[in-house]
């Protein structure tokens, strides 16, 4: 899986739907598991919602670490981390091809 590699572009998965219900975003999975991106107060993740929206098929890891840092005060390294982590999770849970 390529999930490490900054050059990797992230797609969906081709069975998988994403949309943005209710100002949040919900993934709906082939296992029929439906996926909120929120935070542990049950709070939309705004980090968590932002890569979502990022995700387009087009996009490698590192534009969207590139984008992130951009626009949150995080440092590039801590932020990569966070980010290869997330998609490493939507991967796991079928929102993400691998």
């Amino acid at each position: 899986m390529g999930v490490r590699n900054r050059d990797w572009v992230p797609r969906v998965h081709p069975e998988t739907g994403v949309q943005k219900v209710g100002g949040k975003w919900v993934a709906a999975t082939p296992d029929d598991a439906l996926h909120y991106f929120e935070d542990e107060a049950g709070e939309v993740s705004e980090v968590g919602s932002r890569i979502i929206s990022l995700i387009d098929g087009q996009r490698t890891v590192g534009q969207i670490v590139d984008t992130l840092c951009a626009e949150f005060e995080v440092q590039p390294e801590e932020c990569e981390r966070e980010v290869e982590r997330f998609v490493e999770l939507l991967v796991e849970k079928q929102v993400l091809s691998p």
